[in-house]
């Protein structure tokens, strides 16, 4: 049996530098996107739906990129793309704060800052910590995932800051460097891509003679893994409820500030309404990532949609600043565990040599649906004045992934439904 290392195993030291990125990449994007929204809109005079293009095109970036992201974590450097992508981040936020009109915002929002989103988000992190981790996996993954809320928690609120003292333009400018410059520091001194290239295993444990544990695994079906994905009836329900679920939250944290401020509640009572939401979802994240590792990850899909619709309905029946803390804290909790309950997922039904990849296809379909959330979302509230029927379509889309959830198979097979002729029931990379 192989027995753990009395050190302290390399994999920890990675999640905390995952944990690190993660927050500075999120906080200054998503997390913050609302105030710098609210900023432009008043600037140029923009309707809402205009600006939520900016969130919109970020979406689908990310969806176009990933599959291409995954392809370059799976055979090259985590430590590299991360470098590469904080820069573009940085110099994203440059442009932004440069522009002479909305488009130039929707443009460096949707381009530059999206890609670097996408890289340092949760597709880099979940890469190589699945590489350094397989008993504690869903762990690690939701501790590094705290990451997302701890700079929800403190990025919002300085940047509030700096947008009053200064302007945004200038906050803008001072996020982009902390970006380009801190990110690539931390990748660079502190990842290391695989465990064997410190002569280590997976959680520590000691290395048989003469095997080389995560050697990368060369896959004799090259030319047809993306059909056998595609093919999989898990990969389409598991990605409607994570694509809805990322529906959810992107509509959710592009207008938080703005419900708050359309009650009349003021623009720091809003920010720290974004900072209630990182909070509860540091709880939430490592507590979800052990729950994926102990029971079945079904049940969690299920539960965090059935609180989803609960919060779908807080926000149509809120009426003031007690009911958005309500549906916001309940989404909260979503969006901590969003991240290792979408880990664990793939890494349940994938083998590990396709894991960047299949998240990355995946990342098309909640594409697809997180880039026309913010676009609707806006078009709605200025055709009705209100959210409430993007709620009624949300609240849906919800159910409608809920009632599919128990169709997922936990033992990599085809569902019996979506056998092919050809596929004999065969398993899928066992």
């Amino acid at each position: 049996m192989n027995s753990p290392s009395k050190s302290i195993f390399y994999g920890w030291w990675l999640v905390l530098v995952c944990l690190l990125i993660q927050g500075i990449a999120t906080g200054a994007s998503i997390y913050s996107y609302s105030l710098f929204a609210g900023e432009v809109e008043a600037e140029f005079s923009a309707n809402r739906a205009l600006v939520m293009l900016a969130m919109t095109g970020q979406s689908i970036m990310i969806a176009v990129s990933s599959p291409i992201l995954g392809l370059f974590l799976d055979r090259s450097s985590v430590k590299w793309v991360v470098i590469i992508t904080a820069q573009i981040m940085g110099a994203g936020f440059w442009l932004i704060s440069l522009t002479p009109s909305v488009w130039g915002f929707v443009a460096g929002y949707g381009l530059f800052v999206s890609l670097g989103l996408a890289s340092m988000g949760m597709l880099s992190t979940s890469v190589l910590l699945s590489r350094w981790f397989r008993r504690y996996r869903g762990l690690a993954i939701g501790i590094a995932a705290l990451g997302t809320q701890v700079g929800g928690l403190t990025i919002p609120p300085l940047l509030a800051v700096l947008i009053e003292s200064f302007d945004w333009r200038i906050a803008a400018r001072i996020v982009g460097l902390f970006v380009a410059v801190v990110i690539p520091l931390l990748a660079y001194w502190i990842i290391v891509d695989r465990p064997s290239d410190r002569g280590l295993s997976p959680d520590g444990d000691r290395i048989p003679l003469g095997i080389a544990p995560t050697q990368t695994i060369e896959f004799s079906v090259r030319r047809t893994w993306i059909s056998q994905v595609l093919g999989d009836c898990n990969f389409w329900i598991a990605g409607l409820g994570i694509a809805v679920l990322c529906a959810v939250l992107t509509t959710v944290l592009a207008n938080l500030s703005l419900f708050a401020t359309d009650m009349g509640i003021t623009r720091e009572r809003a920010a720290l309404l974004i900072s209630l939401f990182a909070a509860i979802g540091l709880v939430f994240s490592p507590i979800t990532g052990r729950l994926c590792d102990v029971i079945d990850t079904r049940w969690v899909l299920a539960g965090m949609l059935i609180l989803s619709i609960i919060a779908m309905a807080g926000y149509m029946l809120a009426e003031d600043y007690t009911g958005l803390i309500i549906a916001t804290s309940i989404v909260a909790i979503n969006a901590g565990g969003l991240t290792p309950l979408w880990s664990a997922l793939i890494g349940d039904l994938f083998k590990l040599h396709l894991y960047a990849r299949v998240m990355g296809v995946m990342a098309l379909l909640t594409g697809a649906t997180g880039s026309l959330a913010p676009v609707v979302s806006g078009w709605i509230f200025e055709t009705t004045g209100s959210y409430h029927t993007l709620f009624l379509a949300l609240l849906f889309l919800l159910s409608l992934s809920l009632l599919f959830t128990p169709f997922i198979k936990r033992k990599k097979t085809l569902s019996p439904v979506c056998q092919s002729p050809t596929s004999g029931g065969a398993t899928t990379f066992v």
